[in-house]
């Protein structure tokens, strides 16, 4: 076998080859889906409002790699415009070049990271050719992020939970050296999926005006909540005194204080002392400000640290001045008669930053506020929606044509030929001159 190994195709290469192979077919399947369904369109439009001014070919680059097909340029009678109704059939502007599927997987490997040259060395390697260049992501990202979102229903809600901090950015080609992007993450409580516990409705909001951030989130909220004087609104933050305002915003607000920014400060203190950490770390888990009071304290100065002891002195005097933002919200709850069984502690802030964080200061970056802002909305978007973001282009029209509904099994089935296989000769080298090749021969075993 030894002269054998020499020439023969590796796993990868025969990989490769197949995938390219797939690949033109299936951009072959998807050119004829795209002219059947202009086909569909002419025989089915509104023949009085629609008249055919031309077919045109126009390509774009997909997944499956460039696709060429012809589809037809209508002018409307009534306004006179000239429009591609198979473009509007498929909420599609066929002129953009790169398909949606491929434009969102595009702009999801940059919103992972670690930059867009990355992503665009990655969807190549994917795809295998070279379809999009980073600058190019990087616009398609911003663009799709500054797009409306669409209207969304209002919802019912007795109490809505808010986990607020605040993300620093480092800003090129500014007079800033940074700026803080306000982020607020709502959600309407716990669900189980499984044996896993995920938040309920999750939203997120980015503070983009100049105005202040609780009147901004509360214009959010409006838009997507039933909100009147009975929706209690739980918020949690790290302390910063921009957050806490919460509680002169809205009417009925209970504030708690972030146990994760809590416990990390405290350990700096009284990490040292076993007892005394392991009292603070059951107090805050149990949410017992009173307990955690206690314990701090029983904690004599000369315990602190030399170079701590100052700071200490504050902290302490921070804590009891927030001691009720560190009790459980949902004894207040009860007590105005709301069902609390299923709500959880509050402490989700720093996990939610991270996420954002990691994308946005991997590395030394520094961006431009329209960059920031973007890369921010698409993650955000993304965690919400499972997908880059919902597009508000044009509605398809349906109006243009009759109401038959199109079957795609059957477009497909009636669009696509069977694959004759290697024994028809697909492959090249089985019908050339180097079929009696190593390489040939062993595609001829392996076609039995």
């Amino acid at each position: 076998m030894s002269h054998f190994t020499t020439t023969m195709p590796t796993m990868k290469e025969i990989e490769q080859w197949i995938f390219r192979k797939m690949q033109e077919e299936f951009a072959r399947a998807m050119k004829q889906v795209l002219e059947v369904l202009d086909q569909q369109i002419l025989e089915q439009r509104d023949r009085e409002h629609y008249r055919v001014k031309d077919e045109r070919e126009t390509s774009v680059n997909t997944v499956f790699g460039n696709v060429r097909f012809k589809r037809r340029l209508y002018c409307d009678r009534r306004s006179g415009k000239h429009v591609y109704l198979l473009d509007q059939l498929l909420q599609f502007k066929g002129r953009g070049k790169v398909s949606p599927h491929l434009e969102e997987t595009a702009i999801a490997f940059a919103s992972q990271g670690p930059s867009y040259r990355d992503s665009a060395k990655r969807l190549e390697q994917l795809l295998g050719y070279n379809v999009l260049s980073h600058q190019a992501i990087r616009e398609k990202l911003m663009e799709r992020a500054e797009q409306p979102m669409p209207a969304v229903e209002r919802r019912a809600a007795r109490v809505l939970f808010v986990e607020v901090d605040g993300l620093y950015t480092k800003l090129q080609r500014s007079k800033k050296r940074g700026m803080e992007n306000a982020i607020a993450v709502v959600h309407e409580g716990w669900e189980k999926i499984g044996k896993r516990v995920r938040l309920k409705n999750k939203q997120h909001y980015l503070h983009t005006s100049g105005g202040d951030f609780w009147e901004g989130f509360g214009d959010f909220l409006v838009e997507r909540y039933e909100i009147d004087e009975n929706t209690w609104l739980v918020v949690n933050g790290d302390g910063a005194a921009w957050i806490g305002e919460c509680t002169s915003y809205f009417h009925q607000c209970l504030y708690m204080l972030d146990r994760f920014h809590v416990a990390r400060d405290l350990k700096r203190f009284v990490g040292h002392l076993p007892k005394v950490w392991e009292s603070v770390r059951r107090s805050l888990a149990k949410q017992d400000a009173a307990a955690l009071m206690a314990a701090l304290a029983g904690v004599s100065e000369q315990e602190i640290a030399e170079e701590n002891r100052k700071d200490w002195k504050l902290y302490k005097s921070y804590l009891k001045r927030h001691e009720k933002h560190l009790d459980d919200y949902r004894k207040t709850l009860q007590v105005k008669g709301i069902d609390t069984s299923g709500m959880r502690p509050m402490g989700s802030a720093e996990s939610q930053m991270r996420i954002f964080a990691k994308r946005t200061k991997r590395g030394g970056y520094s961006w431009s506020e329209r960059g920031v802002r973007a890369m921010l909305w698409t993650m955000m978007r993304i965690k919400e929606a499972g997908m880059v973001v919902r597009t508000v282009e044009g509605h398809a029209s349906m109006q243009a044509t009759s109401q038959q509904p199109i079957n795609m099994r059957q477009l497909l089935k009636n669009v696509t030929q069977p694959v004759k296989g290697c024994i028809a000769g697909m492959i090249r080298m089985l019908q050339g001159p180097k079929q009696s090749s190593t390489t040939g021969m062993a595609l001829k075993a392996l076609r039995g």
